[in-house]
């Protein structure tokens, strides 16, 4: 794992360089061998080129000085060693009948021959007893190619006719002036070449850290989460476009995940307290009549019966949010009018209201959905029973219905304390009953299973509930529920 701040790199970010630095070494060096083989191709075909030039060049200007002296006596070769100069060549010129005329080197400074020419070295033909004809030739192209360059003869042609013959031998390639910027550019493309692979490889090495140090960090916050260590998604590290998502999503996991683990211990510590009061109501009447020390009376036996009925509620509220949560819900849909509903649980409740000292208002209009009346008996109740344990004696409860071509609503709207702003997102939690609001009769009542089953109910049946509490009011509970079907009459 990649040490936090260092830059050392983990495995992948190894293999990632790895991959950046041989794509990158790969693409410079396929570019730079390239660049090497056209160099060197344009290189020998230019050099080729220029010398087939100057050996037309430096022909005709020897046929044109022939022309002028008439003959290879007193001819001026300063034409001819001026191209010498320029090419880097020496010239042997031999006349029609292969004897030696003159030698013209490039750097021959002040030489002379006949008629004092300066610039080159004119040597007369040798007597016929000595070396004559193609005998003498042969031995001026032997002494010139002994030269480290190889020599061509080229034919000198006057007025359509063959006069002499001049051997020219070049330079060496390397010695050249092209071959010499051959190397240069090829010295350039290869330390380029090397710079390139060299910036590649620190770019290598950025990216791979780049991409790897949130993939580090996540590794090591995921570790921490699987050992339960608090603030896990601290360890995160920002990253790149899809790299940062993720982190941002497993924050955000592990949050809820945090969350949730509070929940569930919440859970059990309410589910104890829950059960702890009627069972030990329970039992202590219980034993009171085991004893004889009471007499079951109508009125214990009642009181023993309403904590069954509290335990009841309790298992069935607990029974339905597990079967709701874990999508193990049975509905039993048909046509069902929620206004109906609704007035059929607040009558049934309406003892509850008048123990409570509240009053009850309905305006439930016709609003038909295709629904588990069941189910939605149970929603209309759980809100029902949550606005008597929170609305004063003296308040009201308001029950209405409607519906339209989309929808058909349920809202219940008491006039209690309201609900603090920074608890109506939590209100449909299971086991959440709140940080400031209490009942009635000054305390806190209620399991807070109710208003999660009206939530998992509404989802069960494609619909949604909403909490608000305008400022100085009490609290509005909606239920939203598509309308599939529409019944008339």
């Amino acid at each position: 794992m990649t040490r936090r701040g260092g830059w050392l790199l983990g495995p992948l970010g190894w293999r990632l360089f790895a991959a950046f630095t041989l794509v990158g070494v790969g693409t410079v060096a396929l570019l730079a061998a390239l660049a090497v083989a056209s160099v060197r191709g344009q290189t020998s075909g230019l050099l080729a080129s220029q010398r087939d030039q100057a050996r037309r060049d430096i022909a005709a200007t020897l046929a044109a000085a022939y022309t002028r002296a008439g003959s290879w006596d007193g001819i001026d070769l300063s034409g001819a060693q001026a191209l010498a100069r320029n090419t880097g060549a020496q010239l042997v010129i031999l006349n029609e009948a292969g004897g030696r005329v003159a030698t013209v080197a490039p750097d021959a400074g002040q030489e002379h021959g006949p008629d004092n020419q300066p610039g080159h070295e004119l040597t007369p033909p040798p007597a016929p007893s000595h070396e004559t004809g193609t005998a003498a030739g042969t031995a001026a192209l032997t002494a010139a190619t002994a030269s480290p360059a190889a020599a061509e003869e080229v034919p000198v042609v006057a007025g359509g006719k063959t006069v002499g013959t001049v051997v020219i031998s070049f330079p060496s390639a390397s010695q050249s002036a092209a071959w010499q910027a051959r190397d240069a550019i090829l010295r350039a493309v290869w330390l380029g070449a090397a710079t390139t692979v060299a910036l590649a490889a620190v770019a290598a090495l950025l990216v791979s850290r780049r991409t790897t140090r949130p993939l580090t960090a996540l590794a090591a916050a995921a570790g921490a989460v699987g050992r339960g260590e608090p603030d896990a998604e601290k360890l995160l590290r920002p990253g790149p476009g899809e790299l940062g998502q993720v982190s941002a999503a497993f924050a955000a996991m592990a949050r809820n995940l945090r969350r949730e683990d509070q929940l569930r211990r919440d859970m059990v510590a309410d589910i104890a307290h829950e059960l702890r009061t009627p069972v030990t109501i329970l039992q202590g009447g219980t034993e009171e009549l085991l004893d004889g020390i009471a007499d079951p009376t109508p009125g214990m036996l009642t009181s023993l019966h309403d904590e069954t009925l509290r335990l009841g509620r309790l298992v069935d509220d607990l029974a339905t949010l597990a079967a709701a949560q874990a999508a193990a819900l049975t509905l039993h849909k048909a046509p069902a009018d929620l206004g109906k509903i609704a007035t059929d649980a607040a009558k049934a409740l309406a003892p509850q209201f008048a123990e409570a000292g509240l009053r009850l208002n309905l305006d439930t209009a016709r609003a038909v959905v295709i629904a588990d009346e069941a189910r939605l008996t149970q929603v209309a109740t759980n809100l029902l029973t949550n606005a008597v344990k929170y609305t004063p004696p003296g308040g009201q409860v308001t029950v209405t219905t409607c519906s339209d071509a989309q929808a058909a609503r349920l809202t219940v709207t008491d006039t209690g304390p309201g609900i603090p702003a920074a608890d109506l997102p939590h209100v449909f939690e299971r086991f959440w009953r709140g940080t400031g609001t209490s009942t009635s009769t000054g305390a806190r009542s209620g399991a807070g299973i109710g208003l999660a089953v009206v939530a998992e109910l509404a989802a069960a049946h494609g619909g949604t509930v909403s909490a608000a509490s305008p400022p100085g009011s009490g609290a509005i509970f909606t239920v939203t529920l598509p309308v599939t079907c529409q019944l008339t009459g």
